[in-house]
């Protein structure tokens, strides 16, 4: 078996993957393990025991899925139950609890009023009575937007509950994980004490695993050029805390080196639990704890059994963490950096420098899968990053954290020095953002693609390991062209798309060409926060995703039918992240509503009557036909030939203006129509769908908006015509994919 435990770990996984995604991988894993027997690789103890593996996990997976009850929702209700997983910042309460059959976990929020207390008898394992309404976590209903129920549904979580008040919870109890996260909280609220907010935040993040304090803009510099590593509690920063402490217990003979080992042994059995349990946090930590035991009783084993051996306890522990990013991402490089250890024979910068780029190189299709995009120079960043973080940041904060109780005014003078060193270096890194982000945005890679990547990459180190430099320059390059591969392809690609994005309450059309002769939007709405204030929500979270998804970094132009804050809301955002060449208006739009756009992007004056002719594309505006003093009423109304359908946007003007342009164009008619306002009853003339016979309407609405769009009145009418409506309060976003003359139109919803 020595030697061997990686066969039994990749059976275990083909099991669990055969119940995700397809059984055939279940034969697949059968028919290797068989074939291994077959050609002696392998003896029959551990075929048996692979097999079993591959078997009892696919059975556990589906044993073990959960089938949620069907508990009421949005209704008053109160349940018992223990809670795990708690997590307490400055902000919120947050914890797990389970529905009174069990068979459901529900996530459960409090946010804080202002300087707010803990609970009282709040813990993990407190037995506590919850009062609430059970909501169903939101869906991503846009292509590329994170699907945040499916995020909670994979850790077997399928309900929210936010809380109102502290009345609405009492609990009693505890247990012993229940003191050690006692005394998690404790150490947060001593951080944020002692320290100043910078260097606390830090402390949180690199020593107890709560990240939800750092700076949203140093999170999102540190993802664009793939740093998110070094915010989380990872394997380096367990060796790295292994190493400081075995150096002082022994050095200043605090310990012997025998009890210095134990000490450790169970210092690692508990600090995972303090850090927030994540899975990375937990294999290192296990890796580490299985070495020791494997020294002291003086056992040999490879190290890839040995995280073999640890994959498989946390699937056993916790099947969920195989879905999790930080576990998939933790074991891939891992596995990654000890079959290629041999590979490293240089200087300590030059084996630093392969490192990174080997471990960059061989998350990058899962990167890209999270992210739809590619940093080339992100290797240079992490081998920068990774020597401060290493060797001056992670000290500093662990010295900062041990000083914390016994000298908490030294601790301060120390963490000052951080924050002067840490600040630096983030304004390096925004420095360099600045002046040298160049991404490559390859939007969603095949499978197939992914597939051959691994092999290429196998290659190229197999090639280098050989010492065939020549060969592996090729294979190299061949490796990086293969990411280029998805961002051709839909310059290769006969079929082009009209996307209309569920944006809330607002308009978001994307036109996507045949061959990528073009991209256009017709109108990108902003959002408005709780405040009333305007955000950037729906720009981030919907429009940016979904064409970076799509592989698109350049907008050919915008057309922006009216001022509203629901249809150019987010055109700011898009000339500022995008190449954005024009924003065609009406000639009575206000320009001071442009203020915010990119100087780089041309604002185009558009007349009622003309034609635009573009690259394999034609769109002639109808109105507005004179100035109406009225936003709505002086929106662009356009009309259109796409996959063989004629089109007709109509922004959001009245039914005054609808009876004007078939007046005026007596004899046209449409197969799509949108619908004008979202719906509003303001809106759509029986007259006007009479003359225009559309087969389709395409409504833009928010779910339970306040205006009740769309009207009762409208969706009655549409459908005595016999029109097909597609919404996307109801839809998600609606896809109409084109080929030529036909095409179909699609949910993303089910």
């Amino acid at each position: 078996m020595i030697g061997k435990w990686h066969i039994v770990a990749l059976a275990a996984l083909g099991g669990m993957l055969a119940h995700s995604l397809h059984f055939s991988i279940l034969l697949v894993i059968l028919v290797w393990l068989s074939l291994l027997y077959y050609t002696r690789r392998i003896r029959l103890p551990l075929l048996l025991l692979s097999s079993i593996a591959s078997l009892l996990f696919f059975g556990n997976s589906i044993l073990g899925q959960k089938i949620p009850p069907q508990l009421p929702l949005n209704e008053p209700i109160q349940l018992t139950s223990a809670i795990s997983d708690l997590s307490e910042t400055k902000e919120r309460i947050q914890f797990t609890a389970e529905d009174p059959s069990g068979s459901a976990s529900i996530q459960v929020t409090y946010f804080k009023q202002e300087e707010q207390e803990a609970v009282s008898g709040l813990s993990a394992g407190s037995q506590c009575v919850i009062k609430g309404s059970l909501v169903q976590p939101d869906p991503a209903t846009n292509p590329g937007q994170f699907n945040f129920q499916h995020y909670l549904r994979q850790q077997g979580i399928y309900y929210e509950i936010e809380l109102q008040d502290l009345e609405d919870i009492s609990c009693a109890g505890t247990s012993q994980f229940g003191q050690l996260l006692k005394a998690r909280t404790a150490f947060l609220h001593k951080t944020d004490k002692i320290l100043d907010p910078h260097t606390a935040a830090w402390v949180q993040a690199m020593i107890a695993g709560e990240d939800s304090n750092l700076d949203e803009e140093t999170v999102e510099l540190f993802n664009r050029w793939s740093l998110s590593h070094i915010l989380a509690i990872s394997g380096m920063h367990i060796a790295l805390f292994s190493a400081i402490l075995f150096f002082l217990l022994t050095k200043l003979q605090i310990l012997t080196i025998e009890k210095t080992y134990w000490f450790l042994f169970v210092f690692l059995a508990v600090y995972p639990v303090f850090a927030g349990g994540e899975p990375s946090v937990w294999r290192s930590a296990l890796m580490v704890m299985l070495i020791m035991l494997l020294m002291r009783f003086r056992i040999k084993l490879p190290i890839i059994d040995s995280i073999s051996i640890v994959f498989i306890l946390l699937l056993v522990l916790d099947p969920h963490y195989l879905y999790h990013i930080g576990f998939q991402f933790s074991f891939l490089v891992s596995l990654a950096l000890l079959l290629s250890a041999r590979l490293y024979t240089g200087s300590f910068i030059s084996a630093l420098l392969e490192t990174s780029l080997l471990s960059q190189l061989v998350i990058l299709p899962l990167q890209v899968s999270q992210f739809y995009f590619l940093n080339p120079l992100s290797v240079l960043m992490n081998l920068f990053a990774i020597l401060f973080y290493t060797f001056i940041a992670i000290p500093l904060l662990l010295l900062i954290s041990i000083l914390l109780y016994p000298l908490p005014h030294f601790a301060a003078l120390i963490g000052e020095g951080f924050r002067f060193l840490n600040e630096l270096v983030i304004r390096f890194i925004q420095w360099i953002d600045g002046v040298a982000f160049y991404p490559w945005v390859t939007g969603e890679l095949p499978i197939g693609i992914s597939l051959v990547y691994f092999l290429v990459l196998i290659l190229f180190c197999s090639a280098w390991e050989e010492g065939r430099r020549r060969k592996a320059l090729w294979y190299g390059a061949l490796l990086t062209s293969i990411p280029l591969t998805a961002v051709l392809l839909p310059y290769t690609s006969s079929t082009g798309y009209v996307t209309m994005l569920d944006i809330g309450q607002g308009d978001a059309f994307v036109i996507e060409l045949p061959y990528r002769r073009g991209v256009y939007l017709i109108d990108a709405a902003g959002s408005i926060g709780m405040d009333f204030q305007p955000t950037d929500k729906n720009f981030d979270q919907v429009i940016k995703p979904y064409l970076y998804e799509r592989g698109i970094v350049k907008v050919d132009g915008i057309f922006a039918s009216h001022a509203d804050h629901d249809h150019i809301g987010s055109i700011g955002k898009l000339t500022e992240e995008f190449h954005v060449e024009w924003v065609r208006t009406s000639v009575y739009f206000d320009r001071s509503k442009a203020s915010q756009w990119h100087s780089d992007t041309k604002i185009i004056p558009w007349r009622a009557g003309e034609m635009l002719r573009l690259s394999g594309w034609e769109i002639q505006l109808l109105a507005p036909l004179r100035d109406k003093k009225d936003l709505n009423k002086n929106s662009l109304v356009m009309y259109t030939m796409l996959g063989g359908k004629s089109w007709l946007f109509t922004g959001d003007i009245g039914k005054e203006e609808e009876k004007e342009i078939i007046r005026r164009y007596p004899s046209m008619q449409a197969d799509i129509l949108k619908v004008g306002h979202h719906g509003s009853n303001t809106s759509t003339d029986l007259a006007f769908l009479l003359q225009l016979k559309p087969e389709t309407a395409l409504v833009s609405a928010g779910r339970n908006n306040r205006y009740g769009h769309p009207s009762p009145e409208v969706v009655d009418s549409l459908l005595q015509q016999n029109i097909r409506i597609w919404r996307t309060d109801t839809d998600g976003a609606v896809v109409y994919a084109f080929s030529g003359k036909t095409g179909t139109f699609s949910p993303f919803l089910p």
